[in-house]
C-alpha cells in the first residue's frame, strides 16, 4: 500500500481534520509503522460514540499500517473528579474500558494510565516543564476537555490534566495524536510547546467527529468555535435521551431512537441521519428501509448519500427512517452488548451518577 491509499484511509470519514496534511505525509514517509495513541477518561458508560465512531477509526489507522495505542486514563479521572474521584472505582471501570476496547479494537495496545506513569520520574518532570511554558490563561483555554468553561469553579487538578494529556504524547513516543474535534484546543497546545521544549518531531493530528447527541440541537453563538460547537452538540452520557450506551437492549435503542430529534425533510443537524452516515453505512454498508407498498415499499440504499437526498425530497417519512436505524443500531450494538450481558446490572451501580 503506497502513501497516499495509506493517507486517504486515514482521511476518510469519521475524520474530519487532519493538523497538517504535511505533517501527516512526513510522518508516513519517515516511519514505516508510526505510533498513534487516543485518551479516554473514565466518566461514565462508554458510548456508541466512543466505541462505533472513533473505534472504527482507530481500526482504520491499523489497517493503515499505525501502531495504535489506546490509553485509559484513570488518573485523569481522578483530576478530573469523576466517579467521584473514588479510586477503587475507577479501577473497576477501567478494567470494563479495557475489555471493551480490546474486543472492538483487537489489535490495539491498551494502557493503563497509572501503569504508564508509576514510578516514571521523566513522565512528572515533563509535567513540569509542559507547566512551566503555559500560562493560566493558555491553560484555561483548553478546559474544554473535560466539559468545562472560564464560567465554571475549577479546581488546581484540571489545570494540571491538560498538562499531563501533552506529556502522554510525549511518554508513548506519539507520531499521530488522535482525539475529538472538542479536544483540538489541547492538542494545539501540545504543537505550540514541544516546539518552544526544542522537541522536534513531526507530529500529526487527527481529529475525529463527535457523534451528536439525539436531542434537538441547541441554537449557538455565530461567534462559538470549532471546539465549543463541537463540545455543547455531542452525545452525552449524563442527558436521558442524548445517547445510546454500548450495553443498550433492543426496546432501549428502539425507545431513544424514537424520541430523536429528526424533522421531516430536514438533513441540517439531524442525529438520526448523523446514525446513518457515522455508524450504520461505514459497519453496515447498506441501510433497507421496510414499509407498506401505500408509503412506497421496501427500499435498499448502499450509500449514505443517497439515503439523505432522498429523506431531504420528503420521500421518507421520519418514522420509517426511525424504524430502520433502529433495526440497523440493533444489529451492529449486539455482538458488544451480548458479550457483557451477564454483568449489565452490576456495570449499571457501577457508572452510577
Amino acid at each position: 500500500m503506497d502513501i497516499d491509499e495509506r493517507i486517504e484511509i486515514i482521511r476518510s470519514e469519521p475524520t474530519e481534520e487532519i493538523v497538517t496534511d504535511q505533517d501527516l505525509r512526513t510522518v508516513l514517509e519517515t516511519k514505516a509503522h508510526p505510533k498513534h495513541y487516543i485518551g479516554f477518561e473514565i466518566s461514565g458508560m462508554l458510548h456508541i460514540g466512543h466505541v462505533l465512531v472513533v473505534g472504527k477509526k482507530i481500526n482504520d489507522l491499523e489497517k493503515a499500517g499505525v501502531q495504535t495505542q489506546i490509553l485509559i486514563a484513570d488518573w485523569h479521572t481522578v483530576a478530573n473528579q469523576k466517579l467521584g474521584g473514588d479510586w477503587e472505582r475507577i479501577k473497576k471501570a477501567a478494567e470494563f474500558y479495557k475489555r471493551v476496547f480490546s474486543f472492538v479494537c483487537p489489535n490495539s495496545k491498551i494502557i493503563l494510565g497509572s501503569d504508564l506513569y508509576h514510578n516514571n520520574n521523566e513522565y512528572w518532570k515533563d509535567v513540569m516543564k509542559i507547566s512551566a511554558k503555559t500560562t493560566m490563561a493558555r491553560a484555561t483555554r483548553t478546559l474544554i476537555i473535560q466539559g468545562r468553561s472560564e464560567k465554571d469553579t475549577l479546581h488546581v487538578s484540571q489545570y494540571i490534566y491538560p498538562m499531563m494529556q501533552v506529556a502522554d504524547i510525549k511518554a508513548l513516543d506519539v507520531d499521530i495524536s488522535h482525539a475529538g474535534m472538542d479536544q483540538r484546543k489541547v492538542h494545539m497546545l501540545a504543537r505550540e510547546v514541544f516546539g518552544e521544549l526544542h522537541d522536534k518531531r513531526p507530529l500529526a493530528l487527527l481529529h475525529t467527529h463527535l457523534l451528536q447527541s439525539l436531542l434537538e440541537p441547541q441554537k449557538l453563538n455565530e461567534s462559538a468555535t470549532k471546539e465549543e460547537i463541537a463540545t455543547a452538540m455531542k452525545m452525552s452520557k449524563s442527558k436521558p435521551g442524548s445517547g445510546i450506551n454500548i450495553l443498550a437492549g433492543k426496546e432501549e435503542i428502539k425507545r431513544i431512537i424514537s424520541g430523536g430529534w429528526c424533522p421531516e425533510g430536514v438533513t441540517e443537524g439531524n442525529p438520526i441521519l448523523g446514525l446513518c452516515r457515522y455508524v450504520i453505512f461505514p459497519h453496515l454498508k447498506t441501510m433497507k428501509i421496510e414499509r407498506s407498498s401505500k408509503y412506497g415499499g421496501d427500499i435498499e440504499f448502499s450509500s449514505y448519500r443517497d439515503l439523505e437526498e432522498y429523506f431531504a425530497g420528503k420521500k421518507l417519512h421520519p418514522a420509517d427512517l426511525k424504524s430502520a436505524v433502529a433495526s440497523s443500531m440493533i444489529k451492529i450494538i449486539s455482538p458488544i452488548s451480548d458479550r457483557f450481558s451477564g454483568e449489565k446490572e452490576e456495570l449499571g451501580r457501577l457508572f452510577a451518577v
